[in-house]
């Protein structure tokens, strides 16, 4: 799979080229200092990046059927999480098993270099019942906090989900929509159990179709995807403009000149091709290497073969789309109605077969699948924290967020996953497990507090019927 490549972002107002020609470059305004003014809140506030698994995680104390699966999920202690603490829950390496960690240490080490920045909060409870399938009945309320419509595989949400509040509220440059991505098995418009799970809802029983090329998604950021209008592409390609292209003519009439050097001339090639490469540096330009392999995939996204390299490409895509300020909200789903991925080590074994246990060493089995989506994960906050602003890394401007739409897979709703990478919003607490009391928190209420963190103050998010508020254990 391919690396993403980290690259500085400077201060990047303005660059003058020849002649006093000016060109404001056409990203990460957003990162720059601002004096405070009504566009602060909107121009500065954090991103919310959530990406969903399916099928749970192993965890004990979610009885349903009868689970009697161990505690491989959660950190050993609540309170402050660190380096030490998380790498010590995680378990020693194995050698018989390529290296994975053996079964009974805490899937939640997987993140431990990044312990002081995660928010993990067990006690998340869906509110709502399903009526005939799990999977599509929690999809349907993860991001909506309301009821559903529907049953079985065909489930909808009767909401719409947070990704498009926040990005209708809090996008610039007049692009009002959250990227909705996936990475799965079946498409939309597929028949029986075989259906997409879908957690962006525009509205009641109104999913937004997510995705499924990183490629393609690269291209409607660029401004060559289909649905572009020709403006929108003439806007997009006036700002992708070099300082070169727009000082061409001086240029050739400086270097026509008979009175420089041999050697002036090479200092001047030398000074327009840096100013081409701070160019790419500046804007954020995606690694060649990375768009010949969305490239490579882009004919066939639900291929199982390259289930975990897409995976991968769309969190290039993500850090893309976040770095260009593209939208403020983005959601990838993993897995379909439910994860019916294959992996190799299984011979032929679905996921979610596993997780219902029904294969011998089925919960050492489904201990390294969460394992390998959270060492995704930590790639992902990897490619952030490796992108360079004026007021700090990438990580530090939003919320990446991982969990999950059922807590186990015998189907719970009780103890749903909920982690947060948080090191630059002071809202939220930093560097805590977070065990709520009693019967814990229902999901509304998470919406509620990370719609708030987003800049989007909220207390009655979801359905009308379910306590308000936001969880204050998680406030900083």
């Amino acid at each position: 799979m391919p690396t993403h490549k980290p690259f500085n972002i400077g201060r990047r107002h303005l660059l003058k080229g020849i002649g006093g020609v000016t060109l404001g470059l056409p990203l990460l305004d957003v990162f720059a200092p601002r004096s405070a003014s009504a566009q602060t809140l909107k121009a500065r506030s954090p991103y919310v990046a959530i990406v969903v698994h399916a099928n749970g995680v192993v965890q004990a104390g979610t009885a349903v059927g009868g689970s009697t699966d161990p505690e491989w999920f959660w950190p050993s202690a609540a309170g402050p999480l660190t380096v030490a603490s998380l790498t010590a829950d995680s378990g020693q390496p194995d050698p018989a098993d390529g290296g994975v960690p053996m079964s009974g240490g805490r899937e939640i080490g997987e993140l431990a270099a990044y312990g002081p920045h995660l928010l993990v909060v067990r006690g998340m409870n869906h509110p709502f019942g399903a009526s005939g399938c799990a999977h599509a009945g929690g999809d349907a309320q993860l991001l909506t906090g309301a009821k559903m419509t529907g049953s079985g595989p065909t489930t909808l949400s009767g909401g719409t989900s947070i990704d498009t509040i926040i990005a209708k509220q809090m996008n610039v440059g007049g692009n009002v929509d959250p990227l909705a991505l996936h990475a799965g098995r079946y498409s939309p418009g597929g028949t029986g159990f075989n259906l997409p799970g879908y957690i962006s809802y525009i509205g009641p029983s109104e999913p937004r179709s997510p995705q499924p090329s990183p490629y393609q998604a690269y291209l409607q950021m660029i401004g060559n995807g289909a649905n572009v209008s020709a403006a929108a592409q003439a806007l997009i390609a006036s700002r992708r403009k070099s300082v070169n292209d727009l000082v061409r003519a001086e240029m050739q009439t400086l270097l026509a000149r008979t009175d420089l050097s041999s050697s002036d001339i090479t200092r001047l090639d030398q000074h327009f091709s840096a100013i081409r490469d701070i160019e790419v540096a500046v804007t954020g330009a995606m690694d060649p290497t990375v768009v010949a392999s969305m490239k490579a995939v882009d004919p066939a996204p639900y291929d199982m073969a390259n289930h975990l390299e897409i995976i991968q490409l769309h969190m290039d895509i993500m850090v893309f789309a976040l770095s260009s300020d593209y939208t403020r909200a983005i959601t990838l789903k993993v897995g379909d109605r439910e994860d019916d991925h294959e992996f190799t080590e299984d011979g032929g074994t679905t996921f979610h077969l596993i997780s219902h246990r029904g294969v011998t060493d089925a919960v050492q089995k489904h201990d390294r699948i969460v394992r390998k989506h959270l060492q995704l994960f930590k790639y992902f906050l990897d490619s952030l924290k490796a992108v360079s602003t004026p007021t700090g890394t990438l990580l530090d401007m939003g919320l990446p967020i991982w969990t999950n739409q059922i807590a186990n897979g015998n189907h719970s709703y009780d103890r749903i996953p909920w982690v947060i990478a948080n090191s630059g919003t002071s809202y939220l607490k930093t560097g805590q497990f977070v065990d709520l009391p009693g019967s814990g928190a229902t999901t509304n209420q998470m919406l509620n507090t990370l719609l708030t963190a987003a800049g989007v103050p909220t207390t009655n998010f979801g359905d009308a019927s379910l306590t308000t508020g936001v969880i204050s254990q998680v406030v900083a």
